[in-house]
């Protein structure tokens, strides 16, 4: 039997192992650039979907002014990594931020609060993704624009999140939504009852048991090949 043409083709496509293009690796995961009061604990998380660790010479931030469409700051990235399926958190006050893993000046206010504003990661000159908040800043600081999208002053410990994190379908008003903050971890769908958010747990070191049974297994090990030697010799 012949297939029709376009069933040929999926097939051979599939047969050939066809995959659809790759999102872009480095993402920005959540921010939140307004609390109540004073804006002392603002923040931008990066995520790594890919794999492979990520250098990021050569990567900035671009804080972007909806009133002129330009850059009114640039954080440059350059020196850090960030491991597959990591988080890398840009903060203006570590002490008020769990995970900050750099801080950029100045330590409050530092991220403008909208109307519209935007923020894009850039490699080189090159706009790798972007985030535009409290309206539509446009091409190429928006992604299917951002009106929907406003961060609270009036509750704390809310921000914008990409929901799933990671996520990145090119349509801002898709891709984030208003949800309890989660610096440098996986982000949460909770929007109400947000709690300061705790530090990542750390890695845990070898525990004793696993200690004692490598230890163990070298004496053994060790007898052994005595053994094999004295025998050798008699």
């Amino acid at each position: 039997m012949t297939l029709p043409a376009f069933p040929r083709a999926l097939a051979l496509a599939l047969i050939a192992g066809w995959t659809a293009p790759a999102a872009a690796a480095l993402v920005i995961n959540e921010i939140d650039y307004d609390q109540p009061g004073t804006d002392g604990a603002e923040f931008i998380e990066l995520f790594n979907n890919g794999p492979g660790a990520i250098g990021l010479d050569g990567y900035s931030l671009s804080l972007i002014n909806g009133s002129t469409g330009s850059p009114y700051r640039s954080i440059d990235l350059s020196g850090a990594t960030v491991a597959g399926g990591g988080y890398y958190v840009i903060c203006g006050n570590a002490a008020s931020v769990v995970a900050c893993n750099q801080e950029a000046s100045p330590a409050s206010n530092l991220i403008q609060n909208g109307g519209p504003d935007g923020v894009a990661l850039l490699q080189g000159s090159l706009v790798i993704d972007a985030l535009s908040y409290e309206g539509d800043l446009g091409g190429p600081y928006a992604e299917g624009g951002g009106t929907t999208l406003a961060d609270s002053n009036a509750e704390p410990y809310l921000g914008l999140s990409r929901l799933p994190g990671g996520l990145d379908t090119n349509d801002n008003n898709a891709d984030f939504a208003l949800r309890c903050i989660s610096p440098g971890t996986a982000n949460t769908g909770t929007s109400s009852a947000c709690t300061a958010a705790a530090a990542p747990a750390p890695v845990p070191e070898p525990s004793s048991v696993w200690l004692l049974g490598a230890g163990l297994t070298g004496m053994a090990l060790l007898r052994m090949r005595r053994t094999s030697a004295g025998l050798g010799r008699s």
